[in-house]
């Protein structure tokens, strides 16, 4: 859940790159300052510390967050789960397995058979109405797939069973409901000929083909060195995924039951003005990117995000906000009363990895180019995560499987 971290605009090759709906308006900031003057609420606005100092601000935070909303008892609530869904079959592994097999296919031009549906084919054809070539009814050297529907019917299915090399004339009737008025019902010759059929061939699953595509699943050929090791790396990957897919289930699941009907007296003013700030910048940094092709900014978010207007824009960016910051503080109340910490090194190593993923040389490039308030984002990150496995560690599972089935 990278999402208030996402939106600044520190990451050279965007970093957390995940377009956020919820970019905000400036009048939405604006129409917090008032409030600002007279709240004398300690910050909870992420600011320049240490790794080392993050874990303090856990309990800190908690403390004033909990001044706002009060939770409830949420340990032992039960969630429904399919507990079937998240169990990784052997079918699964050879359908994935299959799925890698079909990423590396090849295409061979046979340049001899008969056609059939479903074929991908290169042909020349001519279209004549009354002996006459009309516009857009010529081409040369064109990829089709028979049965796909983007030629007229008649067409396509006179495609089928055509030898590869010879000319043939096609009789077709235009749909009386054609666009082109002056084709519109009419009949017209078709003079076709296939000049190959595109068969994709898939490789055969073998020790050679793991040794030689083991680094597209970026794992080295000393690794992977026969189909045995494949089975056993696919199985982990897809394991691990669903243990990840399940987790997000059940916290989700918890967390609307947490947070279903909570009263929330307010919201921490400038943290939630911040959130409004940045969000805000993002949206115009797209918007400046685009501004070309649009009229305004309204119409960029009209197109870009389907609002009908900037009110409606800005009410769901409102509520957005707010979600997420009401997420943030249950979770910073369930670590503080759970002695959930996150240690420097933890963020220093998920630092590490992002600073690999995303082409930095190291975790301090990343520091010295956006600020050691890095530490407190991807502190909360980790936090996050955290949170999520104790949340999923302390509700009764209603494995619901055997009633779906």
């Amino acid at each position: 859940m990278f999402m208030y971290i996402e939106t600044r605009k520190y990451m050279k090759k965007k970093l957390f790159s995940v377009l956020l709906v919820g970019a905000l308006a400036a009048s939405l900031v604006a129409c917090d300052s008032k409030k600002k003057e007279v709240d004398k609420t300690p910050s909870t606005v992420n600011t320049e510390i240490n790794a080392d100092e993050y874990a303090a601000t856990i309990t800190d935070n908690a403390g004033i967050y909990k001044t706002f909303v009060s939770l409830s008892d949420w340990k032992g609530m039960s969630v429904d789960l399919a507990e079937s869904d998240y169990k990784v079959t052997d079918s699964d592994v050879e359908d994935y397995i299959q799925s890698l097999l079909e990423a590396t296919a090849t295409t061979d031009a046979q340049t001899t058979g008969t056609t059939k549906s479903g074929d991908t084919i290169k042909l020349d054809y001519s279209g004549k109405l009354d002996g006459t070539a009309f516009s857009g009814g010529t081409a040369t050297d064109a990829s089709y797939t028979i049965g796909s529907g983007k030629f007229i019917d008649d067409l396509d299915k006179g495609l089928v069973g055509l030898t590869v090399g010879v000319e043939t004339d096609i009789p077709c009737t235009f749909p009386e409901s054609y666009q082109n008025s002056d084709l519109a019902g009419k009949q017209v010759v078709f003079t076709v000929t296939v000049k190959e059929i595109d068969v994709t061939v898939v490789p055969e699953l073998n020790d050679e083909w793991v040794t030689a595509n083991a680094s597209k699943l970026g794992v080295s050929d000393a690794e992977l060195t026969n189909v045995e090791d494949l089975r056993a790396y696919v199985k982990n990957y897809l394991e691990t995924q669903a243990a990840s897919n399940r987790s997000s289930t059940v916290f989700e699941t918890a967390y609307s039951q947490m947070s279903d009907g909570l009263d929330v007296s307010e919201y921490p003013s400038e943290e939630l003005a911040d959130l409004l700030k940045t969000l805000n910048n993002n949206v115009d940094s797209e918007y400046q990117s685009y501004s070309s092709s649009y009229s305004s900014k309204e119409d960029y978010l009209k197109s870009a995000y389907n609002f009908d207007s900037l009110d409606a824009f800005n009410e769901y960016a409102d509520n957005y906000a707010k979600q997420y910051l009401l997420q943030k503080m249950i979770i910073t109340m369930i670590a503080a009363d759970n002695n959930i910490t996150v240690s420097a090194d933890d963020i220093n190593s998920t630092g590490e990895e992002l600073a690999s993923y995303y082409g930095y040389n190291d975790y301090q490039e990343i520091l010295d180019t956006y600020g050691k308030t890095m530490n407190a984002e991807i502190g909360y990150q980790v936090l996050y995560q955290k949170v999520v496995e104790f949340v999923c560690d302390n509700v009764t599972i209603n494995d619901t499987s055997s009633t779906e089935q």
